[in-house]
C-alpha cells in the first residue's frame, strides 16, 4: 500500500516539473521517457511509438471523448493506440496493461493510379484500418479488405493498416536489432519466412511497415531513420504422423 502511495506521488510530481519540457515526436508527445502524450485528432486513429514492456496505465484524460481502455484506447506491440477523438497522457513503465495474448504490426499498403493492389501479410488474427493517407475514401468491403494472404485496396486508397497478431500459436522466435542510420537504408540478412514484427522500437522516427521498413526473401530493411529489435519467427515443426 505504502509502495503505491509512493509511486502515485512521484508521477505528481512528474507531472508538475518543467511543464514546457515536451517534445514532440512522431504523434506522440514524450515528456522524458515515462508520460506519453497521445492524440486522435479529428477522431482519427493513431499510434504513438513507445516501449510498452513495462506497461501502460492513462494518467489523464485531456479531450471531451471520455479514453475507455480498448474501446478508443488500447496497446499494441509498437506502442499506444487511440481512435475516436480520445486524448490523454499516459505512464508507460509502471505497470498496468501491455496488450492481451494479441500483438500488433502496422503495414501501409497503397492502390496507385486506382489499381488492384494486394499486400502479403499474416491476417488471421484480424485486420483495421489505422490511418487512411488518400484523398480517396478507404471502406472496407468496397475498396479494401483482407483475404488469407494479406490485404487489398483499389480504387485509390492508400492506407495504413494493423494487422493483430495472436502470439500464443506461434513457433520459436528470436531478436534482431536493424539500424538505419542517418536515414540511411540498410539491409539485415535473416531468415524471414516464418514471419517478422517489430518488437521494439529505439528511434523517435517511425518505424511503419512498407515506408520505413520491411522484409524480403533475404532479410529485414530498414530506412529513414527507423531503428528497431525485430521479432524473427521460425516456422512451426510438422509433427510426423
Amino acid at each position: 500500500m505504502m509502495r503505491g502511495l509512493a509511486v502515485s506521488t512521484l508521477l505528481a510530481a512528474c507531472v508538475v516539473i518543467a511543464p514546457g519540457a515536451w517534445a514532440q515526436e512522431q504523434g506522440g508527445r514524450f515528456y522524458g521517457d515515462r508520460i506519453l502524450r497521445c492524440e486522435s485528432k479529428d477522431g482519427e486513429d493513431n499510434i504513438c511509438p513507445a516501449d510498452v514492456r513495462g506497461g501502460v496505465r492513462l494518467l489523464r484524460t485531456l479531450s471531451r471523448t471520455d479514453c475507455d481502455e480498448n474501446k478508443t484506447w488500447g496497446v499494441a506491440s509498437a506502442g499506444v493506440w487511440v481512435k475516436d477523438g480520445c486524448r490523454a497522457d499516459f505512464v508507460l513503465g509502471y505497470g498496468g496493461s501491455i496488450g492481451s495474448g494479441t500483438g500488433a504490426r502496422v503495414m501501409r499498403c497503397e492502390s496507385k493510379g486506382n489499381r488492384w493492389t494486394h499486400c502479403p501479410a499474416e491476417t488471421r488474427a484480424g485486420v483495421e484500418l489505422v490511418r487512411q493517407l488518400s484523398k480517396n475514401p478507404c471502406m472496407r468491403g468496397q475498396n479494401w479488405g483482407a483475404d488469407a494472404r494479406g490485404v487489398w485496396v483499389s480504387g485509390g486508397c492508400r492506407a495504413e493498416f494493423r494487422m493483430m497478431v495472436d502470439v500464443a500459436n506461434e513457433g520459436p522466435r528470436e531478436i534482431v536489432r536493424c539500424d538505419s542510420v542517418d536515414k540511411r537504408p540498410r539491409h539485415c540478412p535473416i531468415d524471414t519466412k516464418g514471419g517478422v514484427r517489430v518488437f521494439r522500437q529505439l528511434s523517435r522516427a517511425a518505424c511503419v511497415e512498407g515506408r520505413s521498413w520491411g522484409v524480403d526473401d533475404n532479410g529485414i530493411w530498414v530506412e529513414d531513420g527507423c531503428r528497431a529489435e525485430f521479432e524473427i519467427h521460425q516456422k512451426p515443426q510438422q509433427s510426423g504422423g
